[in-house]
């Protein structure tokens, strides 16, 4: 799993208006879906989360992108060239 494809596709989702992800919408662990998660509120991507049974939960009304996170995907467009989706994410994560 490449990590960096995921922060993308979480960024990417969530502006997408994609608000209530977990692990299961990205076919990964929940383990390394909280990792990336995690990385993504402490560099400032995301803000809105709830902390509780020691996870960061997405909420539909008040999670949203920083304008950290707006230029995180701008920086990172070449993976808007191949990404498709939740339907397609495990093998998108894959390559």
């Amino acid at each position: 799993m490449d990590k960096k494809k995921l922060r993308y596709a979480i960024l990417k989702e969530v502006d997408k208006g994609n608000l209530l992800l977990d692990e299961k919408d990205f076919e990964v662990d929940q383990k390394n879906f909280d990792a990336q998660v995690k990385f993504l509120v402490e560099e400032g991507y995301l803000k809105g989360l709830f902390k509780g049974d020691g996870r960061l939960w997405f909420n539909e009304h008040t999670v949203r992108l920083t304008e950290a996170g707006e230029d995180y995907l701008s920086e990172n467009s070449t993976f808007n060239k191949t990404y498709t989706g939740l339907k397609e994410i495990r093998d998108w994560l894959k390559l």
